[in-house]
């Protein structure tokens, strides 16, 4: 009898035993693909999408993405007006390009910025290695682009943004003239500064020396 007794206790703690492997192979069990922590899926401004389509770049959510881009545009040192979809203001002080990128993991590496006249002449370019970390990232470059006393014939430019040599994103603007309502227009057309731009902005000093302000005196801008 005692025998009998002792097998039916064997047998119910071997099957206890089985039942907590069974719960732990279930719980490291993952659908491939997924992660602990989930990123959304960016949401990309149609200015980043047709300067990712114009640089021949096709995005992908295992890769680095531009979500949204463009140029800070100042007629004063502390009050930028945002280009995303309109032209610059021929009145403009200094240009700042901005960029938005998406990432899949964290990552550190080189992101460029270069702005080229119509001819392909570089008028700006700023260089950094960056902290990125996985999902959303707002980059501004300490660096300004003086326009001040430098005319400009009213032709389509480009804004370049390369991460480590690979070109992400090619968006273009022109150049309007100052007038009349049309300055309250573009203004309202390319929307308004984002909570991470706006805070990029507020925590970064005065124009600093661009490469462009550096050869300005040697170059012809006409």
């Amino acid at each position: 009898m005692q025998v009998i007794v002792f097998l039916v206790i064997l047998v119910v703690f071997i099957a206890f035993l089985f039942s907590l492997f069974a719960v732990a192979e279930g719980r490291n069990r993952r659908v491939p693909g997924w992660s602990r922590s989930i990123v959304s899926t960016p949401k990309l401004t149609h200015a980043a999408q047709i300067a990712m389509q114009r640089a021949g770049y096709t995005p992908g959510e295992d890769f680095v993405q531009a979500t949204d881009l463009g140029l800070l545009a100042y007629r004063s040192t502390d009050e930028p007006r945002l280009v995303r979809y309109g032209d610059v203001l021929v009145d403009t002080r200094y240009l700042r390009p901005f960029v938005e990128l998406w990432l899949p993991h964290d990552a550190r590496g080189t992101v460029r910025f270069e702005i080229l006249d119509e001819k392909e002449r570089l008028r700006y370019a700023d260089e950094e290695k960056y902290d990125l970390v996985r999902g959303k990232n707002t980059l501004l470059p300490n660096t300004w682009l003086p326009l001040e006393g430098k005319a400009q014939n009213g032709q389509r430019w480009t804004l370049r943004v390369l991460a480590s040599s690979t070109l992400l994103a090619k968006h273009t603007f022109g150049w309007q003239g100052v007038g009349g309502g049309r300055v309250q227009e573009l203004a309202d057309d390319d929307g308004e500064l984002s909570p991470e731009l706006l805070y990029a902005i507020q925590n970064q000093s005065g124009p600093g020396i661009s490469l462009s302000e550096l050869l300005s005196d040697q170059e012809d801008w006409s």
